[in-house]
């Protein structure tokens, strides 16, 4: 085996960027596969991370954060104060380690003269109403960063926005207290009966119960923000990962106060700003990119055969285009299938079943019906022509025409030989697969999966051959 680092880097990128997105859940089991799905959301995580220009995006988050942060520590504090636990709030705030520990209660000075003057205003409510406001804001920036890492063009109705960001507004403070309780708690307790008095299990606890918060915190942001419906368990696993980078980030923060100490002696209190920035600037893209790796790990499955897909001939992809429409045209109405059926079903990556499924909606070969499942909203395929009359080669000339020809010069009359030429070819084509209609194709599904297991076992052997050799 060579040991060139060259050569073994040339292996890695090739096998990051081709030859592990070739190997699906149905050629590897066990331990292999788990290894091979990290690796797989990890590369993706960065990848979009890098592609979507998240730095730029928490930069602007920062921007926004700025200006809400006195507005969300009053809301803070205002529940705070409904729930009557302000002095453990800022009992937890001058004893946190933040690094912004001077900041933030200037932060919150400046929030409770807020709330007093909403109180006291001439006109009562308006100030309470933009600071609501202020928030949703902020959310609704936050949704649209979100929304664009899952790829939702669409966000939350009116309606929705109201009712999910009230909710938002209200959990999220209810999490912070329970990370504040918790921390006051852990520390009276350990001040009162000493660390060598408890058992190992209460230490754990005691060491362990913020981060899990945290964790869940993120948790909750990654599944309630995007207009997506998330899986728990990647939700999960990203929380996961995000809250320890913010835990791993806090404590370096911290360990640099010296530094900061230097930075204070020639910006004197002006130096508060731009530390609290960039305190903002890295948790915003801490929390960004596990937004990132929740969606990889949710959508891995879709950029299998990746450049497969990209460079298909166009002879086959014709083909799997009548296959696709053979099977929603020939099960109906019996059956109906929704865009994931069709790629288990067939064997087809994901990717390229969606730009099939998207191609033949748009050409009306199919449409799309939504009706309520038991859990949610189901979008399954019809057939879009007659059952009874549409053919193969009508598919065919339906895929054919697609499209623009009215460009500068019309090169049907410049080059009127070969333009005749090929519209027989095309039509000699159509005559060939009339009669032949698109529900009258017979899909196997026994045999197809017969064929693919024949196929993984053939590729398991010659594998097994290889390394003989």
């Amino acid at each position: 085996m060579t040991k060139n680092p060259i050569i073994l880097f040339r292996i890695a990128v090739r096998f990051l960027t081709y030859d592990a997105w070739r190997m699906t859940a149905e050629n590897v089991s066990g331990t292999v596969r788990y290894l091979l799905n990290i690796v797989k959301a990890l590369f993706l995580s960065v990848r979009f991370f890098v592609s979507d220009r998240m730095m730029e995006k928490a930069s602007a988050l920062t921007y926004y954060t700025l200006l809400a942060i006195v507005p969300i520590f009053a809301l803070i504090l205002g529940i705070a104060k409904g729930f009557n636990v302000q002095d453990l709030l800022e009992e937890t705030i001058a004893n946190a380690e933040t690094g912004q520990d001077e900041t933030l209660m200037y932060i919150f000075k400046f929030a409770d003269s807020y709330l007093e003057h909403s109180k006291t205003g001439i006109i009562m409510g308006i100030g309470i109403v933009m600071l609501l406001w202020v928030i949703y804001g902020l959310i609704g920036n936050v949704e649209s960063v979100f929304n664009q890492i899952w790829q939702q063009k669409k966000g939350r109705s009116t309606v929705r926005k109201v009712t999910d960001y009230l909710s938002i507004m209200i959990v999220i403070p209810i999490l912070i207290f329970l990370v504040c309780g918790v921390q006051i708690f852990t520390h009276t307790m350990l001040s009162s009966i000493g660390i060598d008095a408890i058992s190992e299990t209460l230490r754990f606890l005691f060491k362990w119960t913020p981060y899990l918060l945290i964790i869940i915190v993120f948790t909750f942001v990654y599944i309630v923000i995007p207009n997506a419906k998330v899986k728990f368990s990647n939700a999960l696993i990203a929380g996961a990962v995000a809250g320890i980078g913010f835990i791993f980030f806090q404590n370096i923060y911290l360990s640099g106060q010296i530094w900061v100490s230097k930075y204070n002696a020639i910006y004197g209190s002006f130096a508060a700003l731009p530390l609290l920035l960039l305190w903002m600037q890295m948790s915003w893209v801490i929390c960004l990119y596990g937004a990132e790796l929740s969606f990889a790990a949710q959508n891995m499955r879709n950029f299998e055969f990746e450049k497969d897909t990209q460079n298909i001939s166009r002879r086959y992809y014709d083909f799997l285009c009548v296959v696709v429409a053979g099977l929603i045209y020939s099960q109906f109405p019996k059956r109906k299938f929704k865009t994931e059926d069709i790629s288990t079903l067939l064997h087809l990556p994901s990717k390229l079943t969606g730009n099939i499924i998207s191609h033949l909606s748009e050409l009306s070969i199919i449409n799309e019906t939504i009706f309520n499942g038991d859990r949610e909203d189901e979008h399954v395929w019809n057939p879009g022509q007659p059952v009874d009359t549409y053919s193969i080669g009508q598919l065919l000339e339906d895929i054919d025409v697609q499209g623009s020809t009215d460009f500068r010069y019309d090169y049907t009359e410049l080059f009127r030989r070969e333009w005749q030429t090929m519209l027989q070819m095309r039509q000699a084509e159509k005559e060939v697969s009339k009669d032949l209609l698109i529900r009258d194709i017979q899909i196997d599904f026994k045999k197809i999966n017969e064929t693919c297991n024949i196929s993984r076992s053939l590729k398991e052997r010659f594998r097994q051959l290889s390394e003989k050799r």
